[in-house]
Order: C-alpha cells, then structure tokens, then sequence
C-alpha cells in the first residue's frame, strides 16, 4: 500500500520570490543527492476551507468555549485526474472524505460559500501550480511553492510556504492476506516504523544544506489504520487537509 509523509516549510516573508527559492533549492538538492531520481509529469492541486459558524447564545449568558468543525475541499491531480474530495472533519475524531467530480468542485464550494453562509463561513483558499513530481525507486517525491489568495483585498496572493510529500509502498496490496496474528500485527508496526524512518531520512537529505531551523518544518505523517486503496486515499486526503489548514 502506498504510504506518505507531508511537510510543510513555512515562508518567512510570504514573499513569492521567497517561496520559490526554498522550493528551487529543494530540488536541486534532491537532484544533487538522489541522481537515479527523474521528473515526470507535474502536479497542481486547489483547496478551500470552510468552518462552521458558532451557534448564537444568549448575550448573558457566560461565553463557552466552542470547538469547530471545518469543511476541506481538496483537488490534487496526483490523487485523482477526475475527482475531488470534501473532508469533513468534527472536532474529534477522523470525519468523513467524499469525492464529487472534480469538474463540479468549484460548484460546490461556491454553493456552501453563498447559500449555506449561515452555516459556513470561508476561511482559505490554497495552490499550488506545476509541482515537481520526482520518482525513484520505490518513492515518489513530490515539491510544490503554496499560494493563498487574498479574497479580502479582491486580488492577488501571497506565498505562505512549500510542501513537500515523500510518498512509497509499504504492506501489503489490495488482495493479500490479511493479519490474523499478534505476530503479524507486530510486524507491520514494526514496518510502519521502519518506513517512517525512511521518509524522515529521505527529507534529512533533501533538507541537507538549507537551514530551516527558523521556518519550523511541520511533519505530518499518514495515519496507519489504511488496509485498502479506498481507506489509503482518505488517509491521504486528511494527511493533506491537515497540513493546508493554515488558519483556525
């Protein structure tokens, strides 16, 4: 099963010439470290978040602390050419994925935007345009500068970092046989591990040489629990609204 690790390297300035010189300098680093690496096709990808609007109380009422609940919605072409996806995710727990037609995304966004304006307010719109998409082996890397649009001046955007995603196989695929013994279960946790291991070692070498300390790099890695394609994708699916959600 396909396994990925998410970092997001966030841009000091939000200056797009800023962005897209830490993003240059990512891939020639893994162009420097990893020569049997080849660039294939690129990668564009569009999200937006929505966030449910707090219930009014009684203006006497003590104010109470209020968990949201946020909508993504997420087109990423390295996942699917023809679909887009809509995470919903409570404040507990993992929430639903459903995917829509990717021709019917912009729709639907526009729809919660207008006429659900009571229930959802928007919070961010995000792109990446050609990302570099580099394979190898058994990995797949995947490097791309993040735009916001700035929806409040009416125009414009700024740059508020660069993801990069390492993706490989780890499992079993689809029509294997399933763990059905502590020791079967021990030894895939001991895979994961070993795969983590591998993703982080594989950024500490792409990394090598540019100094981010100040940037604070977020990791997020994919969740463990997925056993087939559908369960791996909406793993991915909540890796990547995870990390695009910027704001609160």
């Amino acid at each position: 099963m396909k396994y990925s690790g998410l970092y997001f390297i966030p841009n000091q300035t939000s200056q797009s010439a800023d962005a897209s010189n830490t993003a240059s300098g990512l891939i020639s680093s893994l162009e420097t470290h990893f020569h049997t690496f080849t660039r294939s096709s690129p990668w564009t990808l569009t999200y937006r978040l929505f966030r449910d609007q707090q219930p009014k109380s009684d203006p006497s009422d003590a104010p109470a602390p209020y968990a949201h609940t946020y909508q993504h919605f997420l087109t990423h072409t390295s996942l699917s050419q023809v679909r887009a996806f809509i995470h919903v995710a409570p404040p507990t727990g993992t929430g639903s994925v459903t995917a829509i037609p990717s021709s019917q995304s912009d729709a639907q966004a526009s729809l919660v935007r207008n006429q659900f304006a009571a229930l959802w307010s928007p919070r961010q719109t995000l792109s990446v345009q050609n990302g570099a998409t580099y394979t190898g082996g058994l990995f797949t890397v995947e490097i791309g500068e993040v735009r916001a649009l700035r929806e409040a001046q009416g125009s414009g955007f700024s740059s508020p970092g660069v993801v990069v995603c390492i993706s490989t196989v780890a499992g079993q695929e689809d029509g294997g046989a399933a763990p059905d013994s502590a020791a079967n279960g021990d030894a895939e946790q001991t895979d994961l591990e070993f795969i983590q291991a591998t993703i982080r070692e594989l950024w500490g070498k792409i990394r090598e040489g540019h100094d981010l300390r100040k940037a604070e790099v977020r990791e997020v890695l994919m969740a463990p629990r997925a056993e087939n394609k559908r369960e791996v994708e909406d793993a991915t699916v909540r890796m990547w609204c995870e990390v695009l959600r910027l704001r609160g």
